[in-house]
């Protein structure tokens, strides 16, 4: 069972009008006003699926500014996910500048939802006026025993489009305040995971994180997966891979360089996943 834990969709119209969506959706505009910047519908998503072996992938679109913008976007993954009910885990996405993502987060996961995400800050750090946004949208996925899939990035190194100016230390506040809250942390967590060698509680307080690999490929050493799985353990990281920004065989090319076992493999290709979202 493979499953791919970060998958982006949006409907037809954004991918065949994407000019229409730029005004007043700065985030989206930096990353997909260049016509090169791939999007894609459920149905090209099955069919690349299909041809790679994935069986199950979770899709959410983008963290729009604009509630009409993720109402749309956010319908399209729950549709989506029930037109392919059996390859398909919809979660949903908005940005936490809107005032009305408490009643959007409700509204989807009565929908079927199962989870929220990915959630992103992309010019803002983790300071207390987001954390206690977070930690509205992680209380209510707590109380419906989901998930939140956060944008988390390296604080350091060369800039990329989508890379926020996120630091370790407020994100490490944020999941201690909210302890109960079953968090991803998208991109390996940004590092995170090596401060479990490094400090004695860590491993406590990221006992409720989950880590995917979404474009490891680009950012870190094949063998940063390994040493993170010997830290924190082998069950606390996710196949993810940010499509259509890379497809799955790249990681499969990746991921042969390390030293997993076929154990860590199945683990991280599906069953961690499982485990996370039935329990």
């Amino acid at each position: 069972m493979i499953i791919d834990a970060h998958v982006h969709i949006c409907p037809r119209e954004i991918r065949e009008k994407r000019e229409q969506f730029l005004e007043g959706e700065p985030e989206f505009a930096a990353i997909y006003k260049n016509p090169k910047a791939k999007l894609v519908g459920a149905k090209e998503l099955i069919e690349k699926m299909d041809e790679e072996g994935v069986n199950k992938a979770v899709v959410f679109g983008f963290p729009w500014r604009k509630e009409k913008n993720f109402r749309v976007n956010n319908d399209y993954v729950i549709e989506s996910a029930k037109r392919y009910p059996d390859r398909l885990i919809p979660f949903c996405c908005f940005s936490l500048e809107n005032t009305n993502i408490e009643k959007e987060l409700d509204r989807c996961l009565s929908l079927g939802a199962k989870g929220a995400g990915e959630i992103a800050f992309y010019t803002k750090d983790l300071e207390k006026e987001q954390r206690d946004v977070l930690s509205m949208v992680g209380n209510i996925c707590k109380h419906a025993n989901v998930p939140v899939l956060l944008h988390t990035n390296e604080p350091v190194g060369h800039f990329y489009l989508g890379k926020s100016p996120m630091t370790i230390k407020n994100l490490y506040v944020l999941i201690k305040e909210n302890p109960d809250t079953k968090w991803i942390l998208a991109h390996l967590g940004g590092g995170l995971p090596f401060y479990g060698l490094l400090k004695k509680e860590v491993k406590e307080v990221l006992q409720n994180c989950w880590f995917d690999t979404a474009a490891m490929v680009f950012l870190y050493r094949a063998e940063t997966l390994s040493i993170m799985m010997e830290i924190l353990g082998d069950d606390k990281f996710l196949f993810g891979t940010d499509f259509p920004l890379l497809p799955p065989s790249r990681y499969f090319k990746e991921l042969k360089k390390t030293s997993l076992s076929k154990v860590q493999w199945d683990k991280l290709m599906g069953k961690n996943f499982l485990t996370l979202i039935n329990g």
